[in-house]
Protein backbone atom coordinates (compact mmCIF):
# COMPACT_ATOMS: atom_id res chain seq x y z
CA UNK A 1 0.00 0.00 0.00
CA UNK A 2 0.67 3.83 -0.46
CA UNK A 3 1.66 4.73 3.11
CA UNK A 4 4.05 8.09 3.48
CA UNK A 5 5.51 8.99 6.50
CA UNK A 6 4.38 12.58 7.25
CA UNK A 7 5.38 13.31 10.74
CA UNK A 8 9.29 14.95 10.79
CA UNK A 9 7.65 18.17 11.30
CA UNK A 10 4.81 17.13 13.60
CA UNK A 11 5.18 17.40 17.71
CA UNK A 12 1.73 17.49 18.63
CA UNK A 13 1.84 14.39 20.57
CA UNK A 14 2.47 12.60 23.43
CA UNK A 15 3.57 9.56 25.43
CA UNK A 16 0.81 6.52 26.40
CA UNK A 17 1.60 7.19 29.78
CA UNK A 18 -0.82 9.13 32.37
CA UNK A 19 -0.13 9.43 36.79
CA UNK A 20 2.68 6.92 35.51
CA UNK A 21 0.79 4.21 34.30
CA UNK A 22 1.12 3.17 30.87
CA UNK A 23 -1.62 2.53 28.22
CA UNK A 24 -1.79 0.15 25.72
CA UNK A 25 -3.76 0.85 22.29
CA UNK A 26 -7.31 -0.83 22.53
CA UNK A 27 -9.24 1.01 20.00
CA UNK A 28 -9.55 2.46 16.71
CA UNK A 29 -11.37 5.86 15.99
CA UNK A 30 -12.44 7.10 12.26
CA UNK A 31 -12.59 10.78 11.72
CA UNK A 32 -13.45 13.27 8.93
CA UNK A 33 -10.94 15.57 7.84
CA UNK A 34 -13.45 18.06 6.95
CA UNK A 35 -10.84 19.47 4.35
CA UNK A 36 -7.40 18.03 2.32
CA UNK A 37 -4.68 16.07 3.04
CA UNK A 38 -2.30 19.26 2.27
CA UNK A 39 -4.49 21.21 4.77
CA UNK A 40 -4.15 18.39 7.34
CA UNK A 41 -1.04 17.67 7.41
CA UNK A 42 -0.01 21.27 7.45
CA UNK A 43 -2.84 22.23 10.72
CA UNK A 44 -0.86 19.12 12.35
CA UNK A 45 2.43 20.74 12.27
CA UNK A 46 1.25 24.00 13.51
CA UNK A 47 2.36 23.39 17.06
CA UNK A 48 -0.70 26.44 17.53
CA UNK A 49 -3.53 23.80 16.41
CA UNK A 50 -2.48 21.22 19.65
CA UNK A 51 -4.05 18.46 17.39
CA UNK A 52 -2.69 15.39 15.49
CA UNK A 53 -3.85 11.67 14.53
CA UNK A 54 -1.79 9.27 13.73
CA UNK A 55 -2.96 8.36 9.78
CA UNK A 56 -4.82 10.08 7.32
CA UNK A 57 -6.16 8.35 3.78
CA UNK A 58 -6.67 10.88 1.00
CA UNK A 59 -9.42 10.34 -1.80
CA UNK A 60 -7.07 8.43 -3.92
CA UNK A 61 -6.39 5.84 -1.78
CA UNK A 62 -2.48 7.30 -0.15
CA UNK A 63 -2.19 6.74 3.29
CA UNK A 64 -0.10 9.61 5.79
CA UNK A 65 1.19 8.53 8.70
CA UNK A 66 1.60 11.28 11.04
CA UNK A 67 2.20 10.07 14.44
CA UNK A 68 3.89 6.93 15.77
CA UNK A 69 1.38 4.69 17.14
CA UNK A 70 3.70 3.93 19.90
CA UNK A 71 2.55 7.32 20.78
CA UNK A 72 -0.62 9.47 21.81
CA UNK A 73 -1.61 11.48 18.98
CA UNK A 74 -4.16 14.27 19.86
CA UNK A 75 -7.45 14.21 18.17
CA UNK A 76 -10.21 12.89 20.25
CA UNK A 77 -9.66 13.80 23.84
CA UNK A 78 -12.10 13.89 26.41
CA UNK A 79 -12.28 15.65 29.66
CA UNK A 80 -12.99 13.95 32.87
CA UNK A 81 -16.03 14.93 33.40
CA UNK A 82 -17.46 14.02 30.09
CA UNK A 83 -16.48 10.87 29.58
CA UNK A 84 -19.56 9.25 31.15
CA UNK A 85 -21.77 10.86 29.17
CA UNK A 86 -19.76 8.78 25.94
CA UNK A 87 -21.83 6.58 23.67
CA UNK A 88 -18.89 4.05 23.04
CA UNK A 89 -18.69 1.29 25.78
CA UNK A 90 -15.41 1.28 26.05
CA UNK A 91 -14.46 4.65 26.08
CA UNK A 92 -17.19 4.77 29.57
CA UNK A 93 -15.33 1.72 31.14
CA UNK A 94 -11.71 3.33 30.57
CA UNK A 95 -12.29 6.16 32.03
CA UNK A 96 -9.50 8.17 31.18
CA UNK A 97 -8.57 10.23 28.21
CA UNK A 98 -9.02 8.07 24.61
CA UNK A 99 -5.75 9.67 23.49
CA UNK A 100 -4.40 7.15 25.64
CA UNK A 101 -5.04 3.98 24.18
CA UNK A 102 -7.04 4.62 20.76
CA UNK A 103 -5.32 5.13 17.25
CA UNK A 104 -6.90 7.89 14.69
CA UNK A 105 -7.45 7.56 11.36
CA UNK A 106 -8.38 11.08 9.46
CA UNK A 107 -10.42 10.77 6.05
CA UNK A 108 -10.11 13.03 3.69
CA UNK A 109 -12.97 14.76 2.57
CA UNK A 110 -16.16 16.25 4.34
CA UNK A 111 -19.28 14.17 4.56
CA UNK A 112 -17.82 10.66 5.07
CA UNK A 113 -18.68 9.78 1.40
CA UNK A 114 -15.21 7.62 0.40
CA UNK A 115 -13.97 6.96 -3.36
CA UNK A 116 -13.32 3.14 -3.54
CA UNK A 117 -9.67 3.47 -3.41
CA UNK A 118 -10.11 5.31 -0.07
CA UNK A 119 -12.15 3.03 1.33
CA UNK A 120 -9.97 0.02 0.09
CA UNK A 121 -6.83 1.94 2.19
CA UNK A 122 -9.00 2.30 4.85
CA UNK A 123 -10.27 -1.47 5.33
CA UNK A 124 -6.78 -2.54 4.64
CA UNK A 125 -5.13 0.70 6.79
CA UNK A 126 -7.30 -1.06 10.26
CA UNK A 127 -5.76 -4.73 9.75
CA UNK A 128 -2.46 -3.56 9.70
CA UNK A 129 -2.85 -1.41 12.59
CA UNK A 130 -4.25 -4.50 14.46
CA UNK A 131 -1.17 -6.44 13.25
CA UNK A 132 0.69 -4.04 14.45
CA UNK A 133 -0.62 -3.66 18.09
CA UNK A 134 -0.22 -6.76 17.99
CA UNK A 135 3.38 -7.53 17.16
CA UNK A 136 4.35 -4.47 19.51
CA UNK A 137 2.46 -5.21 22.56
CA UNK A 138 0.53 -8.47 22.18
CA UNK A 139 -2.48 -7.22 22.10
CA UNK A 140 -5.59 -7.97 20.09
CA UNK A 141 -7.72 -5.46 18.68
CA UNK A 142 -11.11 -6.92 17.40
CA UNK A 143 -12.13 -5.69 14.22
CA UNK A 144 -15.48 -4.95 15.58
CA UNK A 145 -17.97 -2.10 16.18
CA UNK A 146 -17.07 -2.18 19.89
CA UNK A 147 -13.70 -1.30 18.83
CA UNK A 148 -13.65 0.23 15.87
CA UNK A 149 -15.63 3.37 16.27
CA UNK A 150 -16.23 7.12 15.11
CA UNK A 151 -15.28 10.09 16.67
CA UNK A 152 -19.37 10.51 17.54
CA UNK A 153 -19.07 7.93 19.68
CA UNK A 154 -16.80 9.78 21.59
CA UNK A 155 -17.80 12.98 22.07
CA UNK A 156 -21.22 13.61 20.85
CA UNK A 157 -21.45 17.21 21.80
CA UNK A 158 -18.47 18.77 19.90
CA UNK A 159 -18.27 16.26 17.57
CA UNK A 160 -21.66 14.85 16.72
CA UNK A 161 -21.37 13.95 12.75
CA UNK A 162 -17.64 12.76 12.36
CA UNK A 163 -16.70 10.86 10.13
CA UNK A 164 -19.57 12.08 8.61
CA UNK A 165 -23.23 10.66 8.30
CA UNK A 166 -22.00 9.31 4.54
CA UNK A 167 -19.55 7.23 6.20
CA UNK A 168 -19.91 3.50 5.36
CA UNK A 169 -20.01 2.02 8.65
CA UNK A 170 -22.04 -0.95 7.41
CA UNK A 171 -19.79 -1.62 4.55
CA UNK A 172 -16.60 -1.10 6.52
CA UNK A 173 -17.78 -3.13 9.50
CA UNK A 174 -18.39 -5.89 6.74
CA UNK A 175 -15.13 -6.03 5.25
CA UNK A 176 -13.52 -6.04 8.57
CA UNK A 177 -15.27 -8.95 9.53
CA UNK A 178 -13.08 -11.01 6.68
CA UNK A 179 -10.51 -9.40 7.77
CA UNK A 180 -10.60 -10.46 11.65
CA UNK A 181 -10.17 -14.33 10.95
CA UNK A 182 -7.20 -14.00 8.02
CA UNK A 183 -3.32 -12.59 8.36
CA UNK A 184 -2.26 -9.15 6.97
CA UNK A 185 -0.68 -10.82 3.76
CA UNK A 186 -4.02 -12.11 2.56
CA UNK A 187 -5.90 -9.12 3.75
CA UNK A 188 -3.47 -7.13 1.04
CA UNK A 189 -3.72 -9.23 -1.87
CA UNK A 190 -7.50 -8.96 -0.99
CA UNK A 191 -7.76 -5.20 -0.70
CA UNK A 192 -5.68 -5.32 -4.00
CA UNK A 193 -7.81 -7.24 -6.18
CA UNK A 194 -11.03 -5.40 -4.63
CA UNK A 195 -9.74 -2.16 -5.33
CA UNK A 196 -7.73 -2.93 -8.45
CA UNK A 197 -9.38 -3.47 -12.52
CA UNK A 198 -9.62 -7.06 -11.87
CA UNK A 199 -13.16 -6.55 -9.52
CA UNK A 200 -14.21 -3.95 -11.75
CA UNK A 201 -14.13 -5.97 -14.87
CA UNK A 202 -16.08 -9.09 -12.60
CA UNK A 203 -18.89 -6.49 -11.84
CA UNK A 204 -18.95 -5.04 -15.37
CA UNK A 205 -18.98 -8.62 -16.49
CA UNK A 206 -21.84 -9.73 -13.56
CA UNK A 207 -24.40 -6.57 -14.31
CA UNK A 208 -24.27 -7.53 -18.15
CA UNK A 209 -25.09 -10.83 -18.21
CA UNK A 210 -28.18 -9.71 -15.06
CA UNK A 211 -29.41 -7.65 -18.19
CA UNK A 212 -28.82 -9.80 -20.76
CA UNK A 213 -30.60 -12.24 -18.94
CA UNK A 214 -33.74 -10.20 -18.06
CA UNK A 215 -33.81 -8.54 -21.56
CA UNK A 216 -34.04 -12.15 -23.26
CA UNK A 217 -37.09 -12.56 -20.94
CA UNK A 218 -38.57 -9.67 -22.35
CA UNK A 219 -40.60 -11.84 -25.10
CA UNK A 220 -41.49 -14.76 -22.73
CA UNK A 221 -44.95 -14.86 -21.51
CA UNK A 222 -44.40 -15.67 -18.01
CA UNK A 223 -41.69 -13.26 -17.04
CA UNK A 224 -42.07 -10.03 -19.35
CA UNK A 225 -43.93 -8.00 -17.17
CA UNK A 226 -41.47 -8.70 -13.83
CA UNK A 227 -38.19 -8.13 -16.38
CA UNK A 228 -39.36 -4.83 -17.63
CA UNK A 229 -40.00 -3.99 -13.95
CA UNK A 230 -36.44 -4.85 -12.62
CA UNK A 231 -34.74 -3.58 -15.75
CA UNK A 232 -36.85 0.22 -15.26
CA UNK A 233 -35.10 0.48 -12.14
CA UNK A 234 -32.03 1.17 -14.18
CA UNK A 235 -33.53 4.46 -15.57
CA UNK A 236 -32.92 6.86 -12.53
CA UNK A 237 -28.99 6.42 -13.76
CA UNK A 238 -29.27 6.28 -18.00
CA UNK A 239 -28.15 9.74 -18.10
CA UNK A 240 -25.11 9.13 -15.95
CA UNK A 241 -24.45 6.70 -19.15
CA UNK A 242 -24.70 8.56 -21.99
CA UNK A 243 -27.48 7.48 -23.05
CA UNK A 244 -28.70 8.02 -26.66
CA UNK A 245 -32.18 8.51 -26.56
CA UNK A 246 -34.39 10.87 -24.74
CA UNK A 247 -37.20 8.53 -24.05
CA UNK A 248 -35.56 5.43 -22.04
CA UNK A 249 -37.77 1.65 -22.74
CA UNK A 250 -36.77 -1.83 -20.94
CA UNK A 251 -35.30 -2.35 -24.54
CA UNK A 252 -33.03 0.70 -25.07
CA UNK A 253 -31.29 0.14 -21.72
CA UNK A 254 -30.26 -3.50 -22.75
CA UNK A 255 -29.15 -2.27 -25.68
CA UNK A 256 -26.95 0.45 -24.25
CA UNK A 257 -25.60 -2.29 -21.33
CA UNK A 258 -24.85 -4.60 -24.16
CA UNK A 259 -23.43 -2.18 -26.32
CA UNK A 260 -20.76 -0.87 -23.70
CA UNK A 261 -20.11 -4.20 -22.67
CA UNK A 262 -18.88 -4.88 -26.46
CA UNK A 263 -16.83 -1.77 -26.13
CA UNK A 264 -15.15 -2.55 -22.91
CA UNK A 265 -14.04 -5.92 -24.46
CA UNK A 266 -13.26 -4.44 -27.26
CA UNK A 267 -9.81 -2.75 -25.78
CA UNK A 268 -10.46 0.31 -28.08
CA UNK A 269 -10.11 4.09 -27.56
CA UNK A 270 -13.56 3.59 -25.31
CA UNK A 271 -12.78 0.18 -23.22
CA UNK A 272 -11.77 2.27 -20.33
CA UNK A 273 -15.06 4.74 -20.18
CA UNK A 274 -17.10 1.80 -21.40
CA UNK A 275 -15.88 -0.08 -17.79
CA UNK A 276 -16.76 2.86 -16.08
CA UNK A 277 -20.30 3.52 -16.96
CA UNK A 278 -21.06 -0.35 -16.71
CA UNK A 279 -19.68 0.19 -13.32
CA UNK A 280 -22.31 2.81 -13.03
CA UNK A 281 -24.85 -0.21 -14.27
CA UNK A 282 -23.34 -2.44 -11.31
CA UNK A 283 -23.60 -0.04 -8.04
CA UNK A 284 -27.20 0.36 -9.27
CA UNK A 285 -27.94 -2.70 -9.34
CA UNK A 286 -26.73 -3.78 -6.37
CA UNK A 287 -28.39 -1.04 -4.39
CA UNK A 288 -31.65 -2.11 -6.08
CA UNK A 289 -30.98 -5.35 -5.80
CA UNK A 290 -30.96 -6.86 -9.06
CA UNK A 291 -27.29 -8.54 -8.41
Amino acid sequence: MDMQWKGDKVTNFGARVRGGQKYEPIAIVNHIMAGTMAGTLSWFQNKASQASSHFGVGKDGTIHQYVRIENAAWTQGLTADAIPAAPAAVIRQMGVNPNLYCISIEHEGYDGELTEAQFWSSCWLHKYIQHEVERIWGRHIQLSPQFVIGHFQIDPKRKPFCPGPKFPWSRLYSELAKAEGTTLDAWEEYVEYRAGSGAAYAHAYAACERIRDLGSKLTNKQWAAEARRKIMLLEPIMAETDYPDSQVTAEGIVERALDLYEKMTGNGQWAAEALRKLLIFYNRMKQTGLL
